[in-house]
């Protein structure tokens, strides 16, 4: 992932990136909550 130091990003692609991270971030915490609660509620 090398880029030209001289290409600035925009603030819109600031924003577009961490948006995509914080749904990432997000839909790996769902997971993992949605399956802690699943199991405790199947195999207790």
């Amino acid at each position: 992932m090398t880029r030209n130091p001289q290409e600035r990003r925009t603030p819109e692609q600031i924003r577009a990136s961490n948006r995509r991270i914080g749904l990432v971030m997000f839909a790996i915490a769902a997971v993992f909550f949605a399956s802690a609660i699943l199991k405790q509620c199947w195999f207790s």
